[in-house]
């Protein structure tokens, strides 16, 4: 699942900008868990049992306010290291994860093996990072509106380029590390640049006049999607506008996308749980929707499938919205992260396992 506090905060920026417990797994879950999930998965998460946590390929990362982890497929630790991050936001892929605090002047990039701090002055605003372990940072700089910068698997820069009109909000890095886009703000709308990093200058702007855009995500197939105030817009790798899907006057509560598709929760209310769930292919056209059945407290997608954890149940659907399976009596659990395979880690205590619908 998205960290969404990360998309909250960019949207309260936007709005400004355009105006002017647990339970041991055990205990919860019973014998429905595997640990055999990935043969012998065992994850030691002493320390980071009130952490925050995102997929990261078949594995998990995970992170406090003191320290963060990268973990394998198996749930042992690849890398870990103490920092101080306070409200810790993570990005992660398939072994690789960066964890920064939005507005704080550093950023850790972990990998098998090691661990490398960078450090911007201005602050970062948002970063990801995919499964070529190719990260990209948004960040404050003095006399611009603001820098992206892409760094390899260690760190290392590859790229930078500063922008001088409008205001950075997201940036993403393509699949095959080739490009990366910007999403920014002015007073008329939200634009979406395209660049390459063998290039200083831009392949295509697009521009989203009267929309306030908060995030910006590259599709499995280097389509983008962007996300909005008010709907969800689907850009083709040309920077042409493949889809819109409305929100219809309901909020944005959760997202996340998987192989060929994105999910979307929807409410009827700002705060409150989350009414209709939606399920998109790359260009916006509608491959089916369901009842949320109540407030959705994760959603994680992977591969062909999504999980969606409630209050006392988590379901697994594949990319169709047919339901593969269910694990009920789950009070008390953080997170499921969603595998490729079709298998969830559960997060609960000081603990996880895997679930296999």
């Amino acid at each position: 699942m998205k960290d969404f506090r990360k998309t909250i905060s960019r949207l309260l920026i936007a709005l400004v900008v355009v105006a002017v417990v647990v339970l041991a797994v055990a205990g919860i879950l019973g014998s429905r868990l595997s640990r055999s999930g990935a043969s012998d998965f065992s994850a030691d998460l002493e320390g980071f049992e009130n952490g925050v946590y995102s997929a990261a390929g078949s594995g998990f990362a995970a992170a406090t306010e003191v320290s963060c982890r990268l973990y394998s497929l198996w749930g042992t630790a690849l890398s870990t290291v103490s920092r101080s991050y306070p409200d810790p936001m993570l990005a992660s892929s398939d072994g690789y994860a960066l964890v920064w605090s939005e507005g704080g002047t550093g950023i850790t990039l972990l990998r098998a093996g090691g661990s490398t701090d960078l450090s911007f002055s201005g602050g970062v605003t948002a970063a990801d990072v995919n499964d070529r372990g190719t990260a990209v940072i948004l960040a404050g700089e003095v006399g611009y509106k603001g820098s992206v910068t892409a760094v390899d698997g260690t760190g290392a820069a590859l790229y930078r380029v500063y922008l001088g009109t409008g205001y950075g909000v997201d940036t993403d890095i393509s699949p095959d590390s080739r490009r990366l886009a910007i999403l920014a703000l002015n007073a008329e709308g939200s634009t979406v640049t395209l660049y390459a990093l063998d290039s200083e200058d831009p392949l295509w702007e697009t521009t989203l006049s009267g929309k306030t855009c908060f995030e910006l995500e590259y599709l499995s197939d280097g389509r983008i999607l962007v996300l909005c105030a008010e709907s969800a817009l689907f850009l083709g790798s040309d920077g042409r506008l493949l889809g819109e899907v409305s929100f219809d006057g309901e909020y944005l509560k959760a997202f996340d996308h998987g192989e060929g598709f994105a999910v979307l929760a929807l409410g009827p209310y700002r705060s409150g749980s989350a009414g209709r769930v939606l399920v998109l292919d790359s260009a916006g056209n509608t491959l089916g929707s369901l009842d949320s059945g109540g407030d959705i407290e994760g959603l994680d997608a992977a591969g062909k499938y999504f999980a969606l954890r409630g209050s006392d149940e988590v379901r697994i659907f594949d990319s169709s919205l047919k339901l593969l399976g269910r694990l009920e009596g789950t009070a008390g659990i953080q997170a499921a992260l969603m595998r490729p395979s079709g298998s969830a880690i559960i997060v609960s205590g000081g603990g996880a396992a895997v679930f296999e619908p």
